[in-house]
């Protein structure tokens, strides 16, 4: 079973998704290479590793606690989305980290929220949808 945790400001908040998506993507970047035409043949320049993007769906519960919930999950979605709207305010970073089942970080990313679009579930649960770029801290 695998675990996602976002969190800001060197853990200043993090966060355990209750649901992980079945298909959770993991995508490498692109590589931005280029090519020119030459008088007698083409030449390619290798390029610079592009920024990774995401985009998933998944739900935040509210009031109930579900079986595959992780123990660290919280049952108030309304803190999840009080969460992404604060920090995005403030425009912070946030870091996405995936870990395995035995614990092990298969992502560790800085990110920045492209999207969030919360919609509340006949249920009361909260639906969303996000989308995330990689983001790169400049030296």
């Amino acid at each position: 079973m695998y675990k996602i945790m976002i969190s800001v400001n060197n853990n200043e908040e993090v966060f355990t998704l209750p649901h992980v998506p079945v298909d959770f993507p993991l995508p490498e970047p692109e590589q931005n290479n280029e090519t020119y035409t030459g008088l007698s043949q083409d030449y390619r320049r290798i390029g610079t590793m592009g920024l990774r993007q995401f985009s998933w769906s998944s739900f935040f519960p509210v009031g109930r606690r579900y079986p595959f919930m992780p123990p660290e999950a919280l049952e108030d979605g309304w803190a999840y989305v009080s969460f992404f709207q604060r920090w995005r305010e403030r425009k912070v970073p946030f870091r996405l980290i995936v870990l395995d089942s035995s614990g092990v970080a298969r992502l560790n990313l800085p990110v920045t929220i492209d999207s969030f679009e919360p919609s509340i579930r006949r249920n009361g649960d909260i639906e969303y949808s996000i989308s995330v770029t990689e983001y790169r801290f400049v030296r």
